[in-house]
């Protein structure tokens, strides 16, 4: 069995927390991607307006909205805190979407006394005004559906037989689908808008018109949810701050601010003798959100002179947005490695300079790379996709 714990209007919650003026009107955060910009999330007074549409789109269907600058720094460190708290009753956590995360329930509730003292420790990690809802399902995606029906402080369980719960999801909409909202466009367009609508069509159907989704969306519908808990990993860090005493807008006094931190990070016992890959500054900027800078090491650096080369290049290109009342600094992705020896044969320096690279995307996008191997599987066979399959690329 897993719960699924939902916060849902995280951001707009913790907006509405820090500022409760904002309570009782139509909010929408919205986040910029290049040219655009899309709603993040949006309060249930914002008629019309889903995460993930256009903001020109979402300013048509609210005229009325309260435009809110995000702060996805100050909204994930809540999400962290609460979930660092589920994790210290003892369980596995795997961390979904903003607000969304998992916990595999079986074996657990014998430690708390049953599912209901389990379930009331999980309500009881969360902040009060962050209002969760908590799912019981067989697999993750019923659990989610669950936490959806059901209200704030209330579990929820979803039936537990493929059959009966294709019948629960028969008459919801497709929003609760996991997919992204250009998704659930398509599917309106094409008048599907229950779940019961898409188990109604073939495989072969769904997947000639959606791909990998329309193969996902048709096991859902109808209770197949094989997907494993993937819980949350830890790394070693080093973190180090400080607090200016007056607002900074110089970049010069920011890049020495910076280079104190890692002298002193560097100085710490963990890192002797180590490595770092990831480094992340997070600065509190003077009256707007807080603002957050991610760089990943070509290489494991255990040297901070050399950090700080990079990250004075990366922060020279890209300085912080406005003033900062506070720094922080955290090195992450800790290793062993203090140097490399390349191979004497340049197919396998090749092979680990490919290697080294796909690390390099993994901890800079967080989830492994889309890089596969092609291998071939029958190729004895007439038809021409049975001949060679793709097989990921595990570094």
């Amino acid at each position: 069995m897993f719960a699924c714990l939902l916060i849902d209007h995280l951001g707009v919650k913790a907006e509405i927390n820090r500022n409760p003026q904002l309570a009782g009107k139509p909010v929408v955060i919205a986040r910029a991607s290049g040219s655009r910009r899309f709603v993040m999330d949006a309060s249930p007074h914002a008629a019309g307006v889903e995460p993930g549409m256009p903001l020109a789109d979402a300013l048509s269907r609210c005229k009325t909205a309260v435009l809110v600058e995000p702060d996805p720094v100050y909204y994930h460190s809540l999400f962290d805190q609460t979930l660092l708290a589920i994790e210290a009753i003892g369980a596995d956590v795997e961390e979904g979407d903003l607000g969304q995360a998992y916990v595999r329930l079986t074996g657990l509730e014998l430690l708390h006394g049953g599912e209901s003292h389990l379930i009331a420790s999980f309500l009881a990690a969360v902040p009060i005004h962050l209002a969760p809802r908590i799912g019981i399902g067989p697999n993750k995606f019923s659990a989610t559906v669950a936490a959806h029906q059901g209200r704030a402080g209330k579990p929820y369980r979803s039936p537990d037989e493929s059959d009966d719960l294709a019948r629960f999801f028969a008459t919801l909409p497709v929003e609760l689908l996991p997919v992204p909202w250009t998704t659930i466009a398509r599917l309106h367009s094409f008048g599907l808008r229950t779940m019961g609508q898409i188990a109604s069509l073939s495989l072969g159907v769904l997947q000639a018109q959606f791909g990998p989704e329309g193969r996902l969306m048709a096991r859902l519908v109808r209770g197949i949810d094989d997907r494993v808990l993937m819980p949350r990993r830890h790394d070693e860090e080093v973190v180090e701050s400080l607090a200016f005493p007056d607002p900074v807008a110089t970049i010069g006094i920011v890049l020495t601010a910076v280079e104190n931190l890692l002298a002193r990070a560097f100085d710490h016992t963990r890192l002797r003798g180590r490595s770092a890959r990831v480094c992340t500054i997070e600065g509190a900027v003077f009256r707007a959100p807080a603002w957050r800078k991610r760089m990943v090491f070509k290489e494991p650096l255990g040297n901070r002179t050399k950090a700080f080369s990079v990250i004075r290049t990366t922060l020279e290109g890209a300085p912080p947005p406005g003033a900062l009342e506070e720094l922080r600094l955290t090195l992450s992705a800790i290793t062993g490695e203090g140097g490399k020896q390349e191979s004497l044969f340049s197919d396998v320096r090749r092979q680990e300079n490919l290697t080294e690279a796909i690390r390099q995307l993994k901890e800079r996008f967080g989830m492994q790379a889309p890089i596969y191997h092609i291998r071939e599987v029958e190729p004895w066979s007439r038809l021409p996709e049975r001949r060679k399959a793709l097989v990921p690329f595990a570094p």
